[in-house]
């Protein structure tokens, strides 16, 4: 009894052992790891002259230090955007214009390496302003970039990228050689303050984001942003913000005319398209236009689907036309065209947008129509039902065939309805008429009119077709007035054989005693 319970107390130990040794293992496990943003030091991106593990420093040129930083991360994050802000630092020694900096940069793909191969990548584009008077060296600034990840948890990552200034400038006003009497110190620097605020001055932040947007939207409808960056459309192609020196020009599609009024199926057309850039300060150069795939029933005649355009000066436009063939079997309806667009702005970074066109087709609309079946002789105070039939000889359906007949003496109960007719159906109607009088001294005889078909195609648009229709009106005694006449002549032709018949009865009689009389005198003689 003793060892049974001995060995219970033992094997609860045992597993109390290997649970406390589990989650040791659990607790002394290697954390997971998390990523972070990081700089792409292995890639080349537009606006760089060297990778990051080459030593890369902004470009500095025309008072401005372009700063390009191609931001990575492993994970997703919200919305795939990334906000980043710069800290210039503090003093009054560094070289930059005070200002704030702060973008939202969106996740796209660069070419890199200045070849076709692409890279995803958060590629966040700054333009530092310097100021007139700066000193050389090597000055630190800080990048903050926050965002969200998918979760919703918070992501934060500080990095430090260095701007070499070496082209130094003095101030241009000091006085050091126009001054020799006054004997002031040189060191007084009276025209270092006014220096350095007039640069500021000369440089409102405002002003170029509410032009920029203004530009942005003429004609944005149906036409898809540059595709090289972010929100603003950095003129590096991949970050986006909202200070002038970083919009890209943008290409719109503008408007589309064809070569007929009325495009019908079967028709060859020539669409003439006119892209505008909307830019006011920046032109577009090395621009390939390509239409969209046009489905089966267009045939594109055009040697080929892709235009060069060499450049599109700031705020102009260019045309680019396309030759089309309908086939005769294409459904009515409008047909949608991709118009895409890649390009480079004026640092020959690639931006790439896209744009709409609608095509309206109609099916030529071919309609037969019966001559009306009407008797050649009708009188007056008859009710007759007058019969039309129609084909639709087209491809697409037509609608509201009416009939409307119009003639002195017939007067319609109303409107001969057919109806709607598909392609290559045929259909019929009928409607009562009213024989009346003729207008004017005669009320009888013959009277000719004229019968108006009307239908609709698809777009509502009304087509008519006229056709001539005639008839004889009689009065309704007529049938009597025949009957009257034959009865006449009748009894004149039966006394006339009764007459006949008399006189050669007569002429026999006479002849018959004329020769008794000449043989009784004959016998008298004799005696």
């Amino acid at each position: 009894m003793e060892m049974r319970i001995l060995k219970k107390i033992f094997l609860i130990f045992c597993a109390v052992g290997i649970l406390t040794d589990t989650f040791a293992m659990k607790a002394w496990a290697a954390p997971e790891v998390v990523p972070e943003i990081e700089i792409d030091e292995e890639n080349l991106y537009t606006g760089m002259d060297k990778t990051y593990k080459d030593g890369y420093r902004p470009r500095v040129e025309n008072d401005t230090a372009h700063m390009v930083v191609p931001l990575v991360y492993a994970d997703s994050v919200k919305n795939n955007i990334l906000k980043v802000s710069l800290n210039l630092g503090n003093g009054k020694d560094i070289p930059f214009v005070s200002d704030t900096y702060e973008k939202e940069f969106s996740l796209t793909r660069e070419k890199i390496n200045g070849s076709e191969q692409t890279a995803d990548c958060y590629l966040a584009v700054f333009d530092l302003k310097l100021k007139g008077d700066r000193k050389n060296g090597e000055y630190p600034v800080i990048l903050t970039v926050q965002a969200e990840n998918a979760d919703g948890g918070p992501i934060h990552k500080e990095f430090t990228v260095k701007v070499t200034i070496t082209d130094e400038k003095t101030p241009a006003t000091e006085p050091s050689s126009e001054e020799p009497s006054t004997g002031e110190p040189s060191t007084e620097e009276p025209t270092t303050e006014p220096s350095t605020k007039d640069p500021t001055k000369e440089e409102p932040t405002t002003e170029p984001p509410a032009e920029e947007p203004k530009d942005d939207l003429n004609g944005a409808v149906d036409v898809t942003g540059p595709s090289g960056g972010g929100s603003g459309g950095a003129s590096s192609g991949g970050g986006g913000g909202s200070e002038a020196p970083t919009f890209a020009p943008k290409m719109i599609v503008q408007s589309c005319t064809s070569s007929k009024e009325d495009i019908q199926a079967g028709d060859e057309v020539t669409l003439d398209i006119t892209l505008r850039n909307t830019s006011s300060s920046e032109s577009v150069r090395n621009m390939t236009v390509t239409i969209g795939d046009e489905g089966e029933s267009l045939n594109l005649l055009s040697p080929t689907d892709t235009v060069y355009v060499d450049s599109v000066p700031a705020g102009q436009t260019c045309v680019v036309s396309y030759k089309y063939k309908i086939l005769a079997s294409a459904a009515p309806g409008a047909y949608g065209l991709t118009v895409s667009m890649d390009y480079a702005d004026s640092k020959a970074a690639s931006q790439s947008t896209s744009g709409k066109i609608k095509m309206m087709v109609a099916q030529a609309v071919k309609m037969e129509f019966d001559a009306p079946v009407l008797d050649a002789e009708v009188k007056v105070g008859d009710v007759v039902n007058v019969q039309m039939q129609a084909m639709n000889l087209g491809r697409g359906t037509v609608y509201n065939v009416r009939t409307v007949i119009e003639a002195d003496g017939l007067a319609p109960e109303g409107t001969l309805f057919i109806g709607n007719i598909e392609a290559g159906k045929t259909a019929s109607g009928s409607t009562k008429v009213n024989i009346s009088g003729l207008s004017g001294a005669n009320l009888y005889g013959r009277t000719e009119g004229t019968v108006t078909c009307y239908y609709e195609d698809e777009n509502g648009k009304e087509y008519e077709k006229k056709m001539d229709i005639s008839t004889t009106i009689k009065t309704p005694f007529s049938n009597k007035e025949e009957m009257k006449t034959d009865d006449t002549g009748q009894w004149w032709t039966v006394m006339a054989v009764i007459g006949g018949i008399l006189v050669v009865f007569v002429v026999t009689i006479v002849l018959k005693s004329i020769k008794r009389n000449r043989k009784d005198e004959a016998e008298e003689e004799s005696e």
